[in-house]
């Protein structure tokens, strides 16, 4: 008879060949996602030297002029399609996802110019300016070596990650600063101007709250963790789109929980100071969006009352 303590439970040895077979493919995997991540790498490289080829190394050009020129792009790029949308208020299907419905349907064209105007100098001018002051100060000789050379993928992360927390806690308290009384009517009040935000007034400021709340914090982050600028011109990106989307009026079913969060700050003027809503959570200036109300709500509930 043979020995059964010599061989393993079927269900046992089953279950080691099983956790074999996932251990391969995921190793599998993992050499597949590195190996197209490598190729990737390779690609955006042959790109960069490609631009650099083209434009030169100089790092003040890379840095201001490079800097300003992006920033304005995705913001009239992002900020046309929605433009478009207010002022014809089409594609009518998307009309439900106003978030303050009757607001701005359509846009005052003479409101949206005036806006328009004010937004063109900051992000000429203004950002012209900044870059070029902060290039002087620090990105000239603590972000501009090894220009030609991109920054790897766990730097890349790393640099994105920490921004995240850095522009967070920048933004917050200058934001909370532009709400003093001392400070409110004579700056941070012409952003409020428009209670019901859209798009294109995503950047429409005082020029000290510009620099103060919208271009240190950022600039700031990057000085702080020495970003590469191919990869600060990402973050210029990310950070435009993302402040564009929170000023919208639109909620869309896959849009992010900060548009309706700061489409209350723009209601009601004294809650949602940050990006995420951590800070605003710490200091109990926070209004979670289950608690926020839209026109067409209050109507309703105001009928339901009155019967």
């Amino acid at each position: 008879m043979e020995p059964t303590g010599c061989r393993a439970p079927w269900g046992l040895g089953s279950q080691a060949a099983g956790q074999r077979v996932v251990f391969a493919q995921l190793s599998t995997t993992m050499d597949t996602l590195l190996a197209g991540w490598t190729q990737c790498g390779d690609l955006l490289q042959d790109r960069w030297n490609s631009l650099l080829d083209t434009v030169g190394e100089d790092s003040w050009r890379l840095w201001v002029v490079g800097s300003t020129l992006v920033i304005f792009i995705v913001y009239w790029l992002y900020a046309g399609i929605f433009t478009l949308m207010d002022i014809t208020n089409r594609p009518r299907f998307l009309r439900k996802y106003k978030i303050q419905p009757g607001q701005n349907e359509p846009v005052d064209l003479a409101k949206l110019w005036h806006a328009v105007k004010v937004v063109l100098f900051n992000l000429t001018v203004v950002n012209f300016l900044v870059s070029w002051l902060v290039y002087e100060f620090v990105y000239k000789t603590e972000n501009s070596q090894d220009i030609r050379v991109l920054p790897t993928f766990k730097r890349s992360l790393r640099d994105l990650a920490v921004f995240v927390v850095l522009e967070e806690i920048m933004f917050y308290y200058a934001h909370r600063l532009l709400h003093h009384r001392s400070v409110y009517k004579y700056v941070h009040k012409k952003h409020h101007e428009w209670t019901a935000p859209i798009a294109a007034i995503t950047l429409y400021a005082h020029p000290v709250e510009h620099v103060l709340a919208n271009l240190l914090p950022v600039a700031t982050s990057i000085a702080i963790l020495g970003t590469h600028v191919a990869l600060a011109y990402v973050i210029f990106g990310l950070a435009i789109i993302n402040s564009m989307s929170d000023h919208t009026g639109y909620s869309f079913p896959w849009s992010a929980g900060s548009v309706r969060f700061h489409d209350y700050h723009h209601a009601k003027f004294n809650y949602n100071y940050g990006v995420l809503g951590l800070l605003d959570k710490l200091h109990g200036t926070y209004r979670a969006p289950a608690e926020q109300k839209g026109p067409s709500q209050r109507i309703r509930r105001a009928k339901k009352n009155a019967k």
